[in-house]
């Protein structure tokens, strides 16, 4: 949801986050041995099928537009874990992906990069949080679903729940929490929250949660 009066997302080009359809969330690269993929555990479900990156403007109806083949990489079923989303600071996905079909390139050797995936730190009130991802937009149209980002002052941190006034929007969910500050990704975007209320904030799990790092370290398929 958006924080405040106003939509302060603007255009992104980072090359480590995508989408994935037909679910339509946002997924992203992260540093471990075979970089696979974070995402919200709402997200990977049936519809968590082909990740998507270098993504084109949406139409001026806002209708989704996808890029070439060899931008598009098939999800390994057999590597996804998942809780299935359970709650705010306790939702979360974790897959990778087939090589594409026309390159023969996994999305790292593409990408060329991914999120460095660490602890948060300390908490700080008022360190800057980054939000990056494939939220819906109706304003314009053409960046419904489309890579955007923002940023805002870091709200709370609870157990494994963190809460940041940061914009976002349906679509968004799966979206790497960066710390600007030391930029490393420190846990998934996956509920709304903000609204025009002082002190209202979005909300994510944090990278540190037990189910999570349990999954990281045993990982299935493409993963392993």
């Amino acid at each position: 949801t958006i924080c405040g009066a106003t939509d302060d997302r603007v255009l992104s080009n980072d090359p480590r986050a995508a989408r994935v359809v037909p679910v339509g969330c946002t997924v992203w690269l992260i540093d471990d041995c075979a970089r696979c993929f974070l995402t919200a555990g709402h997200c990977a479900g049936t519809s968590l099928q082909v990740v998507q990156f270098n993504v084109p403007l949406s139409t001026s109806t806002g209708s989704l537009q996808h890029p070439p083949p060899s931008d598009q990489y098939t999800v390994d079923l057999a590597s996804k874990q998942t809780n299935g989303g359970q709650g705010v600071g306790n939702d979360w996905g974790y897959f990778g992906v087939h090589a594409n079909s026309t390159t023969g390139l996994t999305p790292y050797q593409a990408q060329g990069q991914s999120y460095v995936l660490a602890a948060p730190p300390p908490f700080a009130a008022g360190d800057t949080i980054r939000i990056t991802g494939y939220g819906t937009d109706s304003s314009p149209s053409t960046s419904n679903q489309v890579q955007q980002t923002n940023t805002g002052p870091w709200m709370s941190a609870s157990g494994s729940a963190l809460n940041y006034e940061t914009d976002t929007t349906g679509g968004n969910s799966g979206s790497p929490i960066l710390h600007e500050t030391s930029g490393t990704a420190i846990g998934i975007h996956t509920h709304g929250g903000c609204s025009t209320t002082p002190g209202s904030g979005n909300n994510g799990t944090a990278s540190t949660l037990a189910a999570l790092q349990s999954a990281l370290a045993a990982p299935l398929g493409v993963c392993a």
